[in-house]
């Protein structure tokens, strides 16, 4: 039989292992799903920083995480696709181009929306002072910076895989500038439409080529067409269409001079495979015909 101060031992022991439970994670997550992370344990530099852990993730059929008594301020970047995250019974709608700071203490589950669902987050010491961002309560925004912290953490992981040296001096500007992201201004009311519009447009001119019609880029905002309209009449103070032959034309004078690409090829790539239609919306924009603009400024 076990004495009353032994009982007692295994008693408070019990109690801690019941809270250690508490705190753990629930996740289900495909294995489809790509992830890697950093932490100070690789890079010295991020413990200076205040910074705990970096990673991204391309989550894909399945992936839930549930955090109960979450130790340290994340924040979670949407790259692509679409997301949400819980936290004291409100549902947060995660998007590309946005930003979810969540405080520490503060319990969320978070997961996929969209076949694929892209991100990355940061994990903050929660004994620093971050004077630069609002973890006084959940917090989503809309940032144009999503993709350039996705590629800042992706360079840190790389550095993993270099020479000591090399590695080394590479990561500390890579950490650099993942904490000049961090402390990036959060987009106001009044300019997150606008963010969400440039955001849109630098998908489209990944795309060019394709066939873009009002209605696919409304669908995208997401919004109908006539607000869509709208919006770019007072964020770009000029119609969907103006904008995207705008920036066709714009590529397109760009690879006239930089390339030796014929005519027929930019046209394509801008999304013109008529040749002589190109040359005519080309001429109407900048007043010569390609060929011309070419010899002009090569």
């Amino acid at each position: 039989m076990l004495n009353k101060s032994v009982f007692s031992q295994v008693i408070r022991n019990f109690c801690k292992t019941i809270k250690m439970i508490e705190r753990l994670e629930k996740f289900s997550v495909s294995e489809r799903t790509d992830h890697e992370f950093i932490d100070r344990s690789h890079v010295l530099t991020l413990e200076e920083k205040g910074i705990v852990q970096c990673g991204i993730a391309t989550c894909r059929d399945e992936f839930t995480i549930a955090r109960r008594n979450q130790q340290k301020h994340m924040l979670l970047y949407t790259v692509k696709g679409r997301g949400w995250l819980t936290s004291g019974g409100i549902r947060y709608e995660l998007e590309p181009g946005s930003v979810i700071s969540v405080p520490a203490g503060i319990d969320n589950a978070f997961g996929i929306e969209e076949q694929d669902w892209q991100i990355a987050w940061v994990f903050l010491d929660p004994l620093k002072a971050w004077p630069s961002i609002d973890l006084s309560l959940v917090r989503l925004d809309v940032t144009p910076i999503s993709e350039v912290m996705y590629a800042a953490v992706l360079g840190l992981l790389r550095t993993i895989s270099l020479p000591i040296a090399l590695g080394s001096d590479i990561a500390i500007r890579s950490v650099e500038q993942i904490e000049l992201l961090i402390n990036a201004p959060a987009a106001t009311d009044s300019n997150r439409l606008k963010t969400r519009l440039n955001q849109l447009f630098a998908n489209v001119q990944r795309q060019l080529h394709k066939d873009w019609s009002v209605e696919q880029l409304a669908e995208m905002m997401p919004c109908s067409e006539p607000h869509f309209h709208r919006l770019c009449q007072q964020y770009l103070g000029h119609s969907p269409k103006v904008h995207l032959t705008r920036m066709r034309m714009e590529y397109a004078a760009r690879l006239l001079v930089s390339t030796q690409w014929s005519v027929q090829h930019i046209g394509e790539i801008v999304g013109y495979p008529n040749a002589a239609n190109f040359s005519t919306r080309f001429k109407k924009w900048s007043q010569l015909t390609p060929r011309s603009f070419r010899n002009k400024f090569a």
